[in-house]
């Protein structure tokens, strides 16, 4: 009796790429510009809320609970700030993305079949996909 041809199906990071064009960067700057956005409702919310906390934990005489607060309300600030300052450089580097350039979108993850006899890391490497404005245009390195 012949031994079957063995086969293993294994998971594998594909790297999305686009082209830049007109439409690739203005969508990109507008998406990035509406995180900001609500970044900016996010603090301002924060800031709303914490306020009426902050007066509520007074009135109780919770001095102690209010200076722990506050504490944690600027380290949350703090860390939103500093995204959206990231987000802000992302916006300017969107705006001079080259055309024609490829930009990495980021992974997604595929499935691949491998056999004996496969070179795995042929296999499960550096494999990509080239997307036009939104349309597949090339897929690489799927040996």
């Amino acid at each position: 009796m012949a031994e079957a041809a063995k086969s293993l199906e294994l998971k594998r990071i594909v790297m999305v790429k686009a082209v830049v064009t007109e439409a690739f960067k203005d969508n990109l700057v507008k998406e990035l510009e509406r995180t900001v956005y609500n970044m900016d409702m996010q603090l301002q919310q924060m800031e709303n809320q914490s306020k009426n906390y902050i007066e509520d934990l007074k009135k109780k005489g919770m001095l102690q609970q209010v200076t722990t607060f506050k504490n944690q309300l600027s380290n949350e600030k703090a860390r939103v700030l500093a995204s959206k300052q990231d987000l802000m450089a992302k916006i300017q580097e969107a705006k001079n993305l080259v055309l024609g350039s490829e930009f990495v979108q980021g992974p997604l993850e595929g499935p691949v079949t491998v056999s004996v006899g496969d070179n795995l890391y042929k296999k499960v490497g550096a494999a990509e996909i080239l997307v036009k404005d939104g349309v597949i245009a090339e897929i690489r390195n799927i040996d």
